[in-house]
């Protein structure tokens, strides 16, 4: 592998590293890294969507993901940053102009030099994580789903991406929401718990007994099932999708719906923003593709109507897709595979997560 601009990395009095962001619903992760892909430092903290946060969490999520990773390269970290490129799921919400400036003021906060870094959407790293052409197709099923057109490393088209609210089918949300939905439904029948229903009843209330008096009905079990439920964040069903996962396993005909039917939303996306007969390359990324097999191979199936021929990979390091990114805006060539490699690596803590 050739170095980028190696001079750089020799010359004490000019930026060597950059910056690279994943910022997902779940979780932020940053990666600092030399031009030539050596890891240096990097750090971890909770999601930074500013759609699911709110500006302020999201900019303390990120400006401490992204502080520490600095301050672990070392003291000159920031003095040496070249450039920075921030993968953030939620960028449509830095078109208000109040929100860009909160997570610049967090950032500023932090002692981050916000002005070298560019807001790009999460999926354009994820995209970048799997491939290094630069048009294309990634798929991201995590804490939400969206598929997008790449167009020059940037979003031309996407399908979905609406939000848990009215979209984002095929996600972990959504398939959290369907199975908690199931348990209800048989707790209702007060028949016996299928192997999901038994284990998402054992999630959400772990210490479940009869219940006394009036409330001996069926209907009141899942009622106080609900209101458990309604009591937390609406984001948390995103937890219960690996349940799906594990009760596939044993045969539940539920989850085996809940499964196809999540593939099939993926895949009806994926097909919204390809054209008919289209050769270029699909990435699959996210929680959902990159940790249920049974979803994945179903999805594959159903993708392979619709995409046959193009190559088909999975996300590797999101954070140091990100940094890739920034690198290339340094001046490296776009087309040095060996070097996308280095950045890419799914090593370490950087790879992409539910988000």
């Amino acid at each position: 592998m050739t170095p980028v601009t190696s001079s750089d990395e020799q010359r004490s009095d000019r930026p060597r590293l950059v910056l690279g962001v994943d910022a997902g619903g779940t979780a932020t992760r940053a990666l600092v890294a030399t031009v030539s892909g050596e890891r240096v430092g990097h750090a971890r903290a909770a999601g930074a969507n500013p759609n699911t946060h709110g500006t302020r969490k999201a900019g303390r999520e990120l400006a401490r993901a992204v502080g520490t990773a600095l301050d672990r390269a070392g003291p000159a970290a920031r003095e040496h940053l070249a450039a920075g490129v921030v993968g953030l799921a939620g960028v449509s919400a830095l078109r208000d102009d109040a929100v860009r400036q909160g997570l610049v003021e967090e950032l500023l906060a932090a002692g981050v030099p916000a002005d070298r870094l560019r807001f790009a959407g999460d999926d354009e790293v994820a995209f970048a994580s799997g491939t290094h052409e630069p048009d294309g197709t990634v798929l991201i099923a995590g804490t939400g789903a969206i598929a997008t057109r790449v167009e020059g490393r940037r979003r031309s088209r996407s399908a979905d991406g609406m939000g848990w609210l009215i979209g984002d089918e095929g996600s972990a949300f959504w398939i959290g929401h369907q199975a908690a939905r199931e348990t209800a439904r048989q707790l209702s029948r007060g028949t016996d718990l299928s192997p999901l229903a038994r284990m998402v009843a054992k999630r959400v209330i772990p210490g479940r007994r009869p219940v006394q008096g009036s409330e001996h009905l069926p209907e009141e079990h899942a009622r106080a099932f609900a209101r458990t439920l309604t009591a937390q964040p609406p984001i948390g069903l995103a937890a219960l999708a690996p349940l799906v996962s594990e009760a596939f396993a044993q045969g539940d005909e539920a989850a085996e719906v809940i499964v196809n039917a999540a593939a099939g939303h993926l895949a009806h996306a994926v097909h919204q923003v390809r054209s008919p007969g289209e050769r270029r390359p699909v990435v699959l990324a996210g929680g959902v593709l990159l940790g249920s097999e049974p979803v994945r191979e179903s999805l594959t199936r159903k993708l392979a109507l619709g995409t046959a021929g193009s190559p088909l990979s999975t996300a590797g390091c999101t954070a140091g897709a990100a940094a890739w990114l920034a690198v290339l805006e340094a001046g490296a060539a776009a087309d040095d595979a060996d070097l996308h490699a280095a950045f890419t690596a799914p090593v370490g803590d950087g790879r992409s997560d539910a988000a």
